[in-house]
């Protein structure tokens, strides 16, 4: 644990078996209100690291609320677990109810995304939802949680926090922006060294990176001083990191219209084992399969991108979707 701020605190939390590694948890420190962001896998181990850290810095309970970013279990898995020792929890009413449609049991999002892994083709490499994850690690239990809305403020101490929308990553991710200090808390929104995933939510959600690209660029004209991320090294120019980072999507996107090119139409499937990935495997087959999910997702991203600029389109056939170039 170390001071990256005045009375604000990082904490690497552990993230077992994940390429992550970690998880970069924030906490601010007042007298009268502390502030908690994020919280990791809903795992054993990781409860034991919470709670010891709220030993280590004296944080009175009911007086510390919790702040969810986005909904990924990295990030809220231990959401019920605070939430039932009388935690406030902030959380934005779309990724919040995502998540709990999640995690009711009459909920419909794990058969969704199952039903998008099968449609992307991976039916042929035999994934199952229990390699994802975000179905292995995810809050156990339905969790309260008041929802915030961008422009809405939180006070802590002496900072006043301002939430951001920054859909992309997920469709209702939010940060925390202290315009008078430049710090701006971001999740996943901007990471140093990789790239967050933008992947597919389903076709309601639009054109899920473009989305994310909009993000950027509204961020890039942010006075930043301070960017604290969720994941590895803290980056240190925000607008030299937001560059790369669309650079890396460009070439992504052309990537993606050379596939097409040499095999015509394609599955998504198909179109994910042809792209470069900065992973160790040899090739697709060598892939785990939690990070199948993943790659297919961001591929998936790419393709409708590329719909949304009128370059391709697609067809279902036997439930498989193919995406094909269009002729200008």
């Amino acid at each position: 644990m170390k001071e990256v701020y005045k009375d604000i605190y990082l904490v690497e939390i552990p993230l077992r078996g994940n390429p992550l590694k970690s998880l970069n948890c924030f906490i601010i420190k007042s007298e009268d209100q502390n502030l908690i962001i994020d919280t990791g896998f809903n795992t054993e181990e990781i409860e034991n690291a919470m709670m010891d850290t709220i030993r280590k810095l004296n944080l009175d309970i009911e007086k510390t609320s919790l702040f969810l970013t986005h909904l990924h279990a990295d990030h809220t898995g231990l959401a019920s677990f605070l939430d039932k020792k009388g935690m406030k929890i902030y959380m934005s009413e779309v990724d919040g109810e995502i998540l709990k449609d999640s995690i009711a049991e009459d909920g419909s999002f794990w058969s969704k995304v199952n039903e998008i892994g099968m449609m992307q083709g991976l039916a042929e490499d035999k994934v199952t939802l229990e390699s994802n994850p975000g179905f292995k690690y995810q809050a156990p239990e339905v969790f309260n949680y008041t929802p915030v809305k961008a422009g809405e403020f939180l006070k802590v101490g002496r900072y006043n926090f301002e939430v951001i929308d920054l859909e992309g990553h997920t469709p209702g991710i939010v940060g925390l922006y202290e315009k008078d200090h430049k710090i701006f808390f971001c999740g996943d929104h901007i990471l140093g060294k990789i790239t967050p995933n933008i992947t597919f939510w389903g076709f309601e959600y639009g054109d899920i990176l473009g989305k994310y690209l909009d993000s950027l660029d509204k961020v890039y004209k942010m006075e930043i001083d301070h960017l604290f991320s969720s994941h590895r090294f803290l980056v240190d120019d925000h607008r030299v990191r937001i560059d790369e980072i669309k650079k890396h999507h460009d070439k992504r996107l052309e990537e993606s219209i050379n596939v097409l090119k040499k095999h015509g139409k394609s599955s998504v499937r198909t179109v994910t084992k042809n792209l470069s990935w900065d992973i160790r495997s040899k090739s697709w087959d060598d892939f785990p399969n939690p990070q199948k999910w993943f790659a297919a997702g961001e591929a998936h991203a790419h393709l409708e991108r590329l719909r949304a600029l009128n370059k391709v389109d697609y067809e279902i056939k036997d439930g498989i979707i193919y995406y094909f170039l269009l002729d200008k």
